[in-house]
């Protein structure tokens, strides 16, 4: 099996949904991820499914939040229901992911008050400037 990282910013709120007769939880969210050779964006979506799903809605709460997953791709083969046409597409699933809280020292502190960091155990965000990678060629 071939599993995947991809680290990227929050595009939009996660969406949180429960199907089917067993009840799965099911989280739907977009990752904008950096692309260091023209500078631009590629926008890539995620699923996550149960325990993974619950936990992505609860931590994973701020749209521009930096997030780092590891997935699996696989098929999501289905018939429309309108055209009755077979659709052939991949999905990414998330089987485990990290955040990132944002450095402190480069926020402005609202009304002269120092702001006071909570989640202490989590890494500081990576910094994504291109000096800041090794290329290695093989």
């Amino acid at each position: 099996m071939q599993i995947n990282h991809h680290v990227g910013r929050l595009v939009r709120e996660i969406n949180f949904t429960v199907r089917g007769e067993n009840e799965t939880k099911i989280a739907y969210f977009k990752l904008a991820i950096n692309d260091l050779k023209d500078g631009k964006a590629t926008y890539i979506d995620y699923m996550a499914f149960n325990k993974t799903a619950e936990l992505i809605r609860d931590y994973v709460t701020e749209v521009g939040q930096v997030v780092e997953v590891e997935f699996v791709m696989r098929n999501h083969n289905y018939t429309d229901k309108n055209t009755g046409q077979k659709i052939y597409a991949m999905q990414n699933q998330v089987t485990q992911f990290r955040i990132y809280k944002s450095n402190p020292s480069s926020k402005k502190p609202a009304d002269n008050k120092i702001s006071e960091v909570t989640n202490n155990d989590l890494t500081p965000y990576p910094d994504f400037s291109s000096n800041a990678f090794e290329y290695v060629e093989g």
